[in-house]
């Protein structure tokens, strides 16, 4: 199984180019084009960040909720500090 993880990408992309060659009346669909974008965001993902496309919710959380994401009190403008006597 661990075998068949380490090649996802590249299965990825062969049933990407695969698309290709269905009938060209399938070509021409809303949901023919939807899986192509699908197929190539996930493969090009998972070929950059070498990392499975299931991780990505992960890391933009991380990337939002981390060490850089401000703090309430930096813009006063917007943050009221909560009432103590409620």
């Amino acid at each position: 199984m661990s075998m068949l993880a380490e090649y996802r990408p590249y299965i990825m992309i062969v049933a990407l180019v695969g698309l290709f060659f269905l009938p060209s009346e399938w070509r021409k669909n809303k949901l023919f084009m939807l899986a192509v974008v699908i197929l190539a965001f996930s493969s090009g993902y998972e070929l950059i960040y070498k990392e499975p496309v299931t991780k990505m919710p992960s890391r933009v959380n991380q990337a939002l909720n981390g060490e850089t994401a401000p703090e309430h009190s930096e813009n006063v403008k917007y943050y009221k500090k909560p009432d103590p006597n409620m």
